[in-house]
């Protein structure tokens, strides 16, 4: 309806804010903070390591992938030498139709 903010603050509220409220806030204890030597070691073999883990992995994926692609072309070679077989299969029983040669007639022929 009205375009003024109904809510206001008093004047010269937020000049000495900041050190009003560090004021009310209690006093925090020092602790010093003791560094094990062995740790920090490790982290930094860690740190160290990484790239090595990195490179490790994506030569096992790379490894991973050529592998299923010579299964596939494998694969792919055996179908097609299968149909290549049953492609000869197919001429040599055309063949034999049209001279005429029964299992027989092939037994006696190669057993001459």
């Amino acid at each position: 309806m009205n375009k003024k903010n109904p809510f206001k603050t008093p004047e010269g509220y937020f000049d000495n804010f900041a050190s009003d409220f560090m004021a009310q806030l209690p006093e925090m204890e020092t602790t010093s903070v003791r560094t094990i030597s062995s740790k920090g070691r490790g982290i930094k073999l860690l740190a160290r390591l990484r790239p090595l883990l990195y490179a490790a992995c994506v030569i096992a994926v790379c490894f991973g992938g050529y592998l299923i692609w010579q299964n596939s072309e494998v694969q792919r070679q055996e179908a097609t030498t299968a149909e290549s077989n049953n492609v000869h299969d197919q001429y040599v029983d055309d063949y034999l139709d049209c001279a005429m040669l029964d299992n027989g007639d092939i037994y006696a022929c190669i057993s001459e």
